[in-house]
């Protein structure tokens, strides 16, 4: 069981694509408030240590919710993901440098969506 879920967990971890200031905080709560709350169960008889883990269990998620908070209201930038900030970088570098951005209408369908514009192996179809 405990491999499963090893693996299960590392190809969430290379599957995912959009990585923006929130996932460390997520991946935090994604495995300590488990943690947490399951240590929580088994030891529901011992007061002092239940209400620490369970506190110890809510602390991530309350972190996550204000620092989503704060992101959303101050730093919104910092939500997009990774491909989009080094996109809308460049072209403010590209509109810095020449005044003006005159882009072809095929390559604004490139930055849009950079997937597509990538060549097909063999033996693959869109």
């Amino acid at each position: 069981m405990h491999e499963q879920l090893g693996e299960s967990s590392h190809s969430a971890a290379k599957s995912l694509h959009v990585k923006s200031a929130l996932n460390p905080m997520l991946w935090l709560t994604a495995i300590a408030t488990p943690l947490c709350f399951s240590g929580a169960y088994f030891l529901k008889d011992s007061s002092p240590v239940f209400e620490i883990l369970v506190c110890a269990g809510l602390t991530p998620i309350l972190i996550t919710c204000i620092g989503f908070m704060y992101f959303a209201l101050f730093k919104a930038e910092k939500l997009q993901s990774e491909d989009y900030q080094i996109r809308h970088e460049s072209l403010q570098i590209i509109q810095q440098k020449t005044g003006t951005i005159e882009v072809p209408i095929a390559s604004l369908e490139n930055i849009v969506n950079p997937r597509n514009a990538l060549p097909n192996k063999q033996g693959e179809d869109k």
